[in-house]
């Protein structure tokens, strides 16, 4: 992938663009070893409040729990790989529930129902939570990273903390969105 930089008035190679090994590339070196940007804990306002996110290929749930806090959980049952969460956004109230076999988990990703896997030997309900991606809240911002043994968001983040300090941050509120 090494090839000269474009100088001022010329553009990337279209394979740049459309090559699949590129976009692989980048997904594999960036996207899979960086923290990511998710949403604004701000926009979800009530226990239950969620967004059903697809980030590098990989859906999430982003749901603010019964203590306030924001949970990221990634959008796949752990009985039979259903997608839990079809909707954008919405309120799922107190549980998360699975569309195909109706397993239940409470909004901090713990399994709390399981119809008929009472009968099943050596099955336990706490073998069986969410995965949930390791996520970070920054000043009201919530990031993810989708790798393995990421760096701390601190140290990724650390000229970024203290240049934006004096700007407050947290007090941001979203003005506008583009998705594409």
């Amino acid at each position: 992938m090494a090839e000269q930089s474009p100088s001022p008035g010329e553009t990337l190679a279209q394979r740049y663009f459309t090559d699949a090994s590129v976009f692989e590339e980048e997904t594999r070196k960036i996207f899979r070893e960086r923290w990511l940007y998710v949403e604004r804990s701000s926009e979800l306002k009530e226990t239950g409040d969620y967004l059903a996110i697809d980030l590098e290929g990989e859906g999430l749930i982003v749901v603010r729990d019964p203590d306030q806090s924001i949970r990221v959980h990634y959008n796949v049952c752990r009985h039979r790989g259903t997608r839990l969460l079809n909707e954008p956004s919405g309120n799922c109230g107190k549980v998360i529930t699975c569309p195909y076999h109706a397993w239940s988990y409470g909004l901090d990703g713990s399994l709390v129902g399981a119809p008929h896997m009472k009968e099943t030997a050596g099955f336990n309900k706490a073998d069986f939570p969410l995965i949930a991606p390791v996520q970070y809240e920054w000043e009201g911002n919530v990031f993810v990273h989708l790798g393995e043994n990421p760096e701390s968001f601190e140290q990724a983040f650390a000229p970024v903390l203290t240049k934006f300090a004096p700007w407050h941050v947290e007090e941001l509120m979203p003005e506008h969105r583009e998705v594409y």
